[in-house]
C-alpha cells in the first residue's frame, strides 16, 4: 500500500486540476462568448477534452501495468517456493542414503569383529594342536628311556654272568685265586663306582627333565598369557571402534537436528518474505543449491577417505600380526624339530648331556628374545599411544585455530559489509529540501540472499518524516545491496538487521 501511495496523491491532484482547468475554461468561455469568435471558444474545449482523456488514459494504463507485474511476480514467488521445496526433498534424500551408508559401514566393522573372532578360534585350536605335539614328543621322550635303562638292565646281567664264570674259573684255579680275588674286588669297586656315576648321571637327567619341563610348561604359560593379551587388545580396539561409531552416530543425529531446525527458521523466514521476493529469486536459489551439493560431497568425500584410510589401518594391522603368527608358528615347528632330533641322539649318553646344553643354551636364547620382544612390542604400543595423543591435540589445536580465524574473518566481513552498505546507501540518497545538518534514523533490512532489499522501515524515527522516507527510498535504490558471500554469515547478521542512516 505504502508503493502506491504516492501515485494515488498525484492521480487524484491531477484530477482536482483537470476539473478546475475545465471550470476556468467554462467561466472564460462565458465571458468570452460575447466578445470573442466562436470558432475559438470551440477550438479550446476540444483541446482540454483530449488532455484530460488522455492523461485518464494514461493512469489506467499505469495501474493495469502495476497490477500485471504484481500478478507475475506473485507467480514467481510460488514457482520460487515450488522449487525450494523440491531442493528440500532432494536433500532429504540425501540424508536418508548417508545415515543408510552409516549403517552399512557398522555392519561391516560387525561382519570384521566376527571373523577376527573367528581367527581367535582358529589360533586356539592351532595352539592346542602344538601342546599335543610336544605331549607326544614327551611320550616319545619317555619310551627312550625306558629302552635305555632295559639296555642297562641286560649290560648288568651280562656282568654278573661274566662275573659268575670268573667264580668257576677261581674255584678250578687255585693257584691264581688270590690274584684273580684280588682282581674281582678292583672290579667290583670299578663296577661300584660305574653304578654310582650312573646313578648321578641317571640323578642329573632326571633333574634337567624337570626343569625342562617347568621351563616348557612357563613358555606355555608365557603363550598363552600373550595369545590372551592379544585376544583383550583387539576386544578392545573393537570396542573402541564401536564407541568411535556411535559418537559418529550422535554427531550425525546433532547435525541433522541442527540441519532441521535451520531449515525450521529458513522455512519460517521463507513465509514471510515471499510476499516481498523479486525475481532474482530462482538463479540464487538455484546457486546456493548447487553450493550446498558441492559441499555434501565434499563432506561424503571426507568421510570415504577416513573411513578407505581405518580400513588401510586395520588391514595392515592384520596382516602384521598374521606375519607375526606365522613366525611364531615358525619358530614353535623349529623348536619340536630339535626337540624331536635331540630325543632320536638320546642312544649316546654323553651326545644326549651335549644336546641338553646346547638346547639350554638355545631356551635361554629364545627367553631372552622372546623377553626383548615383549620389551620392544612394549615400547610399540607406548610410541603409537603418544603418537595418537600428539596426533589428537594437534587436531584440536588445529580446530581451534581454525575456529578462530573464522570468527576473525567473520567479523571483518561482516564490518566490510556494513561499510559498503553505508556507502551505497548514502550513495543513492537525495537529500530532501527540508533536511537539516546531523539528522538520522534506524531502518530495519529484511535481504535475500542475492543482496536484494526486501523491505526497509524506519523503527527509530529522525523526528521528520520526509527524512525517514527518503532514507528507505535511499535502501531500495541501492539494492541489491553488498552482502557476504558466506551463507552462515548472511543468516545470521544481514538476513534481517538494523541499519543507522547518518549522512554525513
Amino acid at each position: 500500500m505504502r508503493n502506491f501511495k504516492p501515485s494515488f496523491v498525484l492521480a487524484v491532484a491531477l484530477h482536482i486540476l483537470i476539473v478546475l482547468l475545465f471550470s476556468i475554461s467554462f467561466l472564460t468561455d462565458s465571458d468570452t462568448a460575447r466578445t470573442a469568435p466562436p470558432a475559438e471558444v470551440i477550438e479550446a474545449t476540444i483541446l482540454d477534452g483530449a488532455e484530460i482523456d488522455a492523461e485518464a488514459e494514461r493512469l489506467k494504463q499505469n495501474e493495469a501495468n502495476k497490477h500485471q507485474a504484481e500478478v507475475e511476480h506473485q507467480q514467481q514467488l510460488e514457482n520460487a517456493r515450488k522449487a525450494e521445496e523440491q531442493a528440500l526433498q532432494q536433500a532429504k534424500k540425501q540424508r536418508v542414503l548417508e545415515e543408510q551408508k552409516i549403517q552399512e559401514a557398522a555392519e561391516r566393522r560387525k561382519q570384521e569383529a566376527l571373523e577376527e573372532q573367528k581367527r581367535q578360534e582358529q589360533l586356539a585350536a592351532k595352539r592346542k594342536e602344538e601342546e599335543k605335539k610336544l605331549e607326544e614328543a614327551k611320550e616319545r621322550r619317555t619310551l627312550e628311556e625306558k629302552k635305555a635303562k632295559e639296555a642297562a638292565e641286560k649290560q648288568k646281567q651280562a656282568e654278573l654272568e661274566k662275573q659268575r664264570e670268573i667264580a668257576e674259573k677261581q674255584a678250578t684255579l687255585e693257584k691264581q685265586a688270590a690274584l684273580e680275588k684280588q682282581r674281582e674286588v678292583e672290579k667290583l669297586k670299578q663296577l661300584e663306582k660305574q653304578k654310582q656315576q650312573e646313578a648321578e648321571r641317571e640323578a642329573k637327567l632326571k633333574e634337567q627333565k624337570l626343569a625342562e619341563e617347568a621351563k616348557l610348561k612357563q613358555q606355555q604359560e608365557a603363550e598363552s598369557k600373550k595369545l590372551e593379551q592379544e585376544k583383550k587388545l583387539q576386544e578392545q580396539k573393537v570396542l573402541e571402534q564401536q564407541k568411535k561409531l556411535q559418537e559418529q552416530k550422535a554427531e550425525e543425529a546433532k547435525r541433522q537436528e541442527q540441519l532441521k531446525q535451520a531449515e525450521a527458521k529458513a522455512k519460517a523466514e521463507r513465509e514471510q518474505q515471499l510476499a516481498a521476493e523479486r525475481a532474482k529469486v530462482e538463479k540464487d536459489r538455484q546457486a546456493a543449491l548447487n553450493a550446498e551439493k558441492a559441499k555434501q560431497a565434499a563432506e561424503a568425500e571426507a568421510r570415504a577417505k577416513v573411513e578407505r584410510e581405518k580400513q588401510l589401518a586395520a588391514e595392515k594391522a592384520e596382516k602384521d600380526r598374521q606375519a607375526k603368527l606365522a613366525a611364531e608358528k615358525a619358530e614353535k615347528e623349529r623348536l619340536a624339530a630339535e626337540a624331536e632330533a635331540k630325543a632320536k641322539a638320546e642312544k649316546d649318553r654323553q651326545a644326549k648331556l651335549a644336546a641338553e646344553k646346547a638346547e639350554k643354551a638355545e631356551k635361554e636364547r629364545l627367553a631372552a628374545e622372546a623377553a626383548a620382544k615383549a620389551k620392544a612390542e612394549q615400547e610399540r604400543q607406548a610410541a603409537i599411544a603418544a603418537a595418537e595423543k600428539a596426533e589428537q591435540e594437534r587436531k584440536a589445536a588445529e580446530a581451534a585455530a581454525a575456529a578462530a580465524a573464522k570468527a576473525e574473518s567473520d567479523k571483518q566481513a561482516s564490518s566490510a559489509a556494513k561499510d559498503a552498505i553505508a556507502r551505497k546507501v548514502e550513495g543513492a540518497w537525495t537529500r530532501p529540501i527540508s533536511a537539516t545538518q546531523g539528522l538520522k534514523c534506524t531502518i530495519q533490512v529484511k535481504l535475500l540472499a542475492s543482496g536484494d532489499v526486501m523491505d526497509a522501515v524506519v523503527v527509530s524515527s529522525s523526528g521528520d518524516p520526509i527524512f525517514d522516507r527518503s532514507a528507505e527510498n535511499a535502501v531500495r535504490k541501492a539494492s541489491p545491496l553488498p552482502v557476504p558471500q558466506d551463507r552462515n554469515l548472511f543468516n545470521q547478521e544481514f538476513r534481517v538487521f538494523t541499519f543507522v542512516f547518518k549522512p554525513e
